[in-house]
């Protein structure tokens, strides 16, 4: 009798680019590969598709809750998923089942030559045929898309007509994307469709950015015939409170002035409010029912885990997946909100849990984070593309004298517990990778 093969095992059996230090990919190839399916994609309406380095996550979440408050049934496709893959396929918030993958998975797995591996699919393309299928399948009013590696090349970029977003784009995945910020521009940027031919009002999203990424982006929106609509001139948004739990907001623009509370800590999620908010503007400009009451509500019922994360109260341990040089000062920024949890104002101990990637550029972390905790303890989880302590040791032990190696993110919490006091805070951060061993480690009860 042939084994039963759970889906996530089938899924981890593939290629999976999030866990090697390299890529080789061919697009046409894939849209091939979904015309042997049906074309799956092709059947899904009102696709948003959003790349960027920073915020993208954030900026898909506040799209889908506002537009699930708005009375829409909505597909949200991210990554990468935190405990289980399910969580990045979901409709209206629920993910999609262990049943309904094992159902797709059947279909798509004669497609895909395990053993040649010649035209083989790999983990996040099939998982993005498996979205696409479902998504199609359950007649979603919105598939709300977030883009895997760069946007070019990407698996989720096979759509001919779609809204386009980008969000802050930095540095990351230089080894694969360019050294350079107009490169890594120049990827981003391939998710806008060529529609020179077409003759409606194309838009792409954004917020402004560095001088030489914004060079590219109105570059390639003109030669593809795109308007490039900045959202942080359609709305200002005037922070009235910052707490740990969120941002109390005054927003006042293109959409009506209201107030309103983000439920995601810190100032860098303004900007990525200010992109969702400038795709439901477009959106209500296209005549969908797009209200300000619904945005609120939206707006107010975002929830994304591991995004400067409350994981335990007492002791406080908090988990960030700031892993590249932009989301790594944005963290900064946000550590700043910790002295509010203090009766006299001043900043608590901090004491960090760290752990990256071989491929992360980690030196704003080392320099600017990690001097300002009493002792930063070095991990690895059990992931191949993870950076081992003793290099992150070497490069931060100039900036920081209380360095030490832990056997496990287990051990490192252990040992911290003791000095978790009611004025002192953990920040677990540096990679995606971190955070089951974390949830494990506290014996929390994450369902999904």
């Amino acid at each position: 009798m042939r084994r039963h093969i759970k889906p996530e095992e089938f899924l981890n059996s593939l290629v999976n680019y999030e866990k090697i230090s390299c890529y080789h990919y061919d697009l046409e190839a894939y849209k091939k590969f979904l015309e042997k399916l049906g074309s799956p994609h092709k059947k899904l309406k009102n696709v948003i598709l959003i790349a960027g380095t920073k915020g993208k996550g954030s900026t898909a979440t506040i799209i889908n809750s506002c537009l699930i408050a708005s009375g829409y049934k909505v597909g949200l496709f991210t990554s990468p998923h935190l405990l289980k893959i399910n969580e990045r396929i979901k409709i209206n918030n629920k993910a999609i089942t262990d049943e309904e993958m094992e159902k797709y998975i059947k279909i798509i797995k004669p497609h895909i030559n395990l053993r040649t591996r010649i035209g083989a699919r790999t983990f996040f393309e099939t998982l993005a045929t498996i979205a696409f299928m479902y998504f199609a399948e359950k007649k979603v009013d919105f598939a709300v898309l977030e883009v895997g590696l760069g946007g070019r090349l990407d698996a989720t970029n096979v759509f001919e007509n779609h809204i386009p977003v980008i969000t802050r784009i930095g540095y990351d995945h230089m080894n694969l994307l360019g050294n350079k910020l107009s490169q890594i521009a120049r990827e981003k940027a391939g998710i806008i469709p060529d529609s020179r031919f077409q003759i409606t009002d194309n838009q792409i999203i954004t917020i402004h950015q560095r001088p030489s990424v914004e060079t590219i982006l109105k570059k390639v929106a003109r030669k593809r015939n795109h308007r490039i609509i900045f959202a942080d001139e359609l709305h200002t948004i005037k922070i009235k409170k910052l707490t740990l739990a969120g941002t109390e907001l005054q927003i006042t623009g293109s959409l009506g002035d209201f107030k309103s509370f983000l439920p995601l800590p810190g100032e860098h999620q303004i900007e990525n409010l200010q992109n969702a908010l400038g795709v439901l503007y477009t959106l209500k400009n296209k005549g969908f029912n797009i209200k300000i009451e619904n945005i609120k509500k939206g707006i107010e019922n975002t929830k994304l885990s591991g995004r400067f994360e409350i994981i335990s109260k007492r002791p406080l341990i908090i988990y960030d997946v700031a892993h590249n040089e932009d989301s790594f000062r944005a963290l900064d920024d946000v550590l700043k909100l910790i002295c509010n949890i203090t009766k006299k104002g001043h900043r608590i101990p901090l004491y960090l849990i760290f752990g990256c990637s071989k491929d992360k550029d980690i030196n704003y972390a080392i320099k600017n984070i990690f001097p300002q905790a009493e002792e930063v303890l070095l991990v690895k989880s059990d992931n191949p593309r993870l950076m081992e302590p003793i290099e992150v040791f070497q490069k931060a032990q100039k900036y920081q004298k209380n360095i030490l190696i832990a056997g496990s993110i287990k051990c490192a919490i252990e040992y911290l517990v003791p000095k978790l006091n009611n004025n002192a805070a953990a920040i677990v951060f540096g990679s995606f990778y971190l955070y089951p061993e974390v949830v494990r480690s506290l014996n929390l009860d994450y369902s999904y």
